[in-house]
């Protein structure tokens, strides 16, 4: 049985401060690290690899210019479309 997750928050409005931190509140479990704006796609690289996230397959971070375009996607693929 896999135990799907979901993320209860969006990016729209969030600074990276803000978005990093909830991450860490809700999933603390794993091990996810705060990491300044700038190395977001650190952060992004090792989400998608993360048990908790790993079972909907990756998002990568690479082709994506902002953290917020990323974070869209990453949510719509953990939680579904919610459009």
């Amino acid at each position: 049985m896999t135990i799907r997750q979901a993320i209860p928050f969006l990016p729209e409005g969030m600074s990276w401060s803000d978005w990093n931190g909830n991450m860490l509140h809700y999933f603390g479990e794993e091990p996810l690290p705060y990491v300044e704006e700038v190395d977001w796609r650190q952060l992004a690289s090792g989400v998608v690899l993360l048990p908790t996230f790993a079972v909907y397959g990756g998002i990568d971070p690479a082709p994506f210019e902002d953290w917020r375009e990323w974070a869209r996607q990453f949510i719509t693929v953990v939680n579904g479309d919610t459009q």
